[in-house]
């Protein structure tokens, strides 16, 4: 059961009344349970609206590969838009074709930060901490993943944790970063190495701003230094994506 705090608020006692006019005494039983659950609605009808695509910057050719008619990127900016996003930022190395391609995107503000070279995924991020705010998603570049975004975006707000990570089952969980569960809580992630688990990392993350707060100047890939370092304190969630999935790496 998650731990609960006790905080004092002020309100007028018009709100104060409306509030009250939620406990029914069976589903809602008490003012502060009230407050509570219409917190939690609300929160859920907060739009998540922005998304960081990081691809590694010798990797920008991987966005121009053709699956199923299209661009790689162009379906990247399709998932991003149907579920109503409206800024992309594109962490990578500034290439004419890659910029020549999103200046005529009109429905979505693409900004691309350029990265010369591959420092790791977590420096990249890093680099528009002061650009995000709220919850943000995380997609890796070089991996196509189409799902119920929207379902995993609440049951992110539901599970109070700085992450929630796509997961998928692989038969090859070696290749990947591969990940031991407890129930829908992510306690253990390895990178690329012999686990028994056969679920995987997905490359598609929910994130809360304060994730930041666990950064430091060690922290430099989020797969192999700070996945770990948050699975052992219990603030991954993970969420089985179901959907497509074809990693180009």
């Amino acid at each position: 059961m998650q731990k609960k705090s006790k905080i004092a608020i002020s309100l007028d006692s018009g709100l104060i009344n409306l509030i009250d006019s939620y406990v029914d005494g069976v589903q809602i039983r008490s003012r502060s349970q009230a407050i509570e659950s219409l917190l939690k609605n609300a929160i859920k009808e907060t739009p998540m609206d922005t998304a960081v695509l990081l691809v590694n910057p010798k990797d920008v050719d991987i966005l121009f590969k053709k699956f199923e008619g299209f661009y790689l990127i162009q379906h990247h900016l399709n998932f991003l838009l149907q579920n109503r996003f409206k800024n992309l930022f594109v962490i990578t190395k500034k290439e004419n074709r890659l910029i020549d391609f999103l200046k005529d995107v009109t429905k979505i503000n693409i900004k691309i930060i350029n990265q010369e070279k591959p420092e790791g995924t977590a420096i990249a991020l890093n680099l528009i901490k002061n650009e995000l705010k709220g919850n943000f998603v995380v997609i890796n570049g070089d991996t196509l993943n189409e799902f119920e975004l929207k379902k995993m975006f609440l049951e992110h707000l539901e599970g109070f944790k700085l992450i929630t990570m796509g997961l998928i089952s692989s038969p090859k969980p070696g290749s990947y970063g591969s990940v031991t569960l407890d129930g829908n809580n992510v306690i253990e992630f390895s990178e690329k190495k012999k686990n028994q688990s056969n679920i995987i990392n997905a490359g598609i993350y929910l994130m809360k701003h304060n994730i930041f707060d666990f950064f430091d100047k060690k922290t430099k890939s989020l797969e192999l230094d700070l996945f770990p370092k948050l699975a052992k304190i219990n603030q991954i969630r993970g969420f089985f994506t179901y959907g497509k999935y074809t990693h180009f790496g």
